[in-house]
């Protein structure tokens, strides 16, 4: 239930996030459903309860560098995005995604491994992972190879089709699953 309203979220996200047509909201969304699907296997877990904001092309806030390519967000009792914090704790989880790194749905697909392994990374914050340098690990602070890339972020074909998940006994795709929540 948690995954769907992760799906659900991202999906009202990725529709505010670009144009106002349901075919555009529905192919930024893709991507990015699919990314949070591999983030929730790499993880085995899903951060702040499910209720994950995942917006796309977002200018780069104040404070953070420029070529910023995503970020978290959230609130906790020791303030805001205080990794010090419980886990547990946080609310008002958001993932951004910058729009100078991946501007169209068509950008997200071409970049899916960096893109894939940017969410794991961004998810692993807010399960409260902190940067990590140790040479191969998800959680380096910057990418500079795809040695960090998780194997299931390799292929850019799963990027394409969409990660699998059971519902109802049926294989649905992320993408068929975020198509109900926006009709």
């Amino acid at each position: 239930m948690a995954l769907l309203r992760l799906l659900a979220a991202i999906a009202l996200s990725a529709a505010l996030a670009v144009p106002a047509t349901a075919g555009a909201a529905e192919r930024a969304a893709q991507p990015l459903a699919a990314a949070a699907d591999v983030a929730l296997r790499y993880w085995g877990a899903t951060p702040c309860g499910g209720r994950i904001t995942v917006t796309a092309k977002r200018t780069v806030v104040a404070g953070l560098d420029a070529d910023s390519d995503a970020w978290v967000t959230f609130a906790s009792p020791l303030g805001a995005n205080n990794l010090a914090a419980p886990a547990g704790s946080y609310t008002d989880c958001a993932i951004a995604f910058a729009r100078w790194r991946w501007p169209t749905a068509s950008s997200m697909r071409q970049d899916w491994s960096i893109l894939c392994a940017t969410m794991v990374h961004e998810w692993g914050h807010l399960l409260g992972r902190p940067h990590d340098s140790t040479p191969g690990s998800v959680m380096v602070p910057v990418f500079t190879d795809h040695s960090s890339v998780p194997p299931s972020c390799r292929s850019s074909a799963a990027g394409l089709r969409g990660a699998r998940h059971r519902r109802s006994g049926t294989d649905e795709s992320a993408a068929q699953a975020l198509a109900r929540f926006m009709t």
